[in-house]
């Protein structure tokens, strides 16, 4: 029996390492790309409600922002709950009406994959709830394309995977799809020393990454060499979760985030830059932008002892500490 209402949730990521490569056709420009992340248990949410008229009724929680058409022949996606409405027209036959709640626990333009964890947790509650079947490399692919044709411009595959997924993952990329190595205990590691935060600004990750993606197809020599050695960044990252060598995973994530710094300094603002700087004076050891930068969150890696302290540090340039754990659970309906 179909279910008139379907809730589903699903974990924002904290990329770590490799980012850009995962988007199609840069992870085919370089040798044996990887991208290395984990779900967090800050999550994006979406219920979906059938009604008994035709009426396609939206609403976002966290944004304080609700749209309503009188069908879904008559929707469209030029407002501020695009996305969701695109979502909607995939997969509402017409005739049929619902009404769509979403909510995300991610500050907005945080740059933790709030939107591409909102996708795939409503297209998981909209295949529900219209009956349909689909495995998670299907739904994966489907949330990319919705969301690239919404962005109008490419998306990767490592939000989704993290969404759909759970836990620590390197995500590498072969031709023929996206294959995935699980890092359970080592993500619990990383947790334990990871310290989140949020700079009080949100980003726009679609933008800085089509500058980049622009550069790489255009064959720029200094974009080349830099995701080259961001591509090698990412691959020290991984061997060293492999042998359980934390100091050589934090060498590796610093020398990253100073490639990709070289490759856009806009990546960064004042405001982190000082942040990270206050950070490390208090005893952390690496740090990193979550998604393109531009604003959104931040981490810096730091013994757990010393927690408290770099916590308190960071807060006082005026960015907000975002407590998590890892989530081992990804999609949830």
């Amino acid at each position: 029996m179909t279910p008139t209402s379907v809730c589903a949730s699903a974990p924002t990521r904290i990329d770590l390492a490799g980012g850009t490569l995962d988007i199609w056709p840069l992870n085919l420009m370089f040798d044996d790309p990887v991208t290395l992340n984990m779900a967090v248990s800050i999550r994006a949410h979406a219920c979906v409600t059938l009604r008994k008229d035709r009426k396609i009724r939206l609403v976002s929680e966290d944004g304080k922002l609700k749209m309503e058409f009188p069908s879904i022949r008559s929707i469209n996606h030029d407002h501020p709950l695009g996305l969701i409405s695109r979502i909607a027209e995939h997969f509402i036959e017409p005739g049929a009406g619902v009404t769509i709640v979403a909510r995300s626990e991610a500050p907005r333009g945080a740059g933790m994959a709030g939107s591409s964890a909102l996708t795939i947790a409503l297209c998981a509650a909209l295949t529900k709830i219209t009956g349909q079947k689909i495995d998670k490399r299907k739904l994966i692919e489907t949330a990319k394309d919705i969301e690239a044709a919404h962005l109008k411009i490419p998306t990767g595959l490592q939000d989704y995977g993290a969404a759909v997924y759970g836990s620590a993952h390197a995500f590498s990329f072969p031709p023929g799809g996206m294959v995935r190595e699980k890092f359970a205990r080592q993500g619990q590691l990383l947790a334990d020393r990871i310290v989140l935060f949020y700079s009080g600004a949100s980003r726009l990750s679609g933008i800085n990454n089509w500058e980049m993606f622009k550069r790489v197809m255009e064959k720029e020599r200094k974009a080349l060499n830099l995701f080259t050695k961001i591509s090698e960044c990412a691959l020290r990252a991984v061997e060293a979760l492999r042998s359980d060598d934390i100091l050589k995973f934090d060498r590796a994530i610093n020398d990253e985030w100073s490639a990709r710094k070289k490759l856009f300094p806009a990546i960064s603002t004042p405001r982190i830059d000082k942040a990270i700087d206050a950070g490390k004076r208090a005893g952390a050891t690496s740090a990193r932008i979550c998604g393109a930068g531009g604003g959104g969150c931040f981490f810096v890696i730091a013994d757990p002892k010393k927690r408290a302290d770099v916590i308190d540090a960071v807060e006082r340039t005026g960015c907000e500490n975002l407590p998590f754990s890892l989530s081992n659970i990804g999609l949830k309906t």
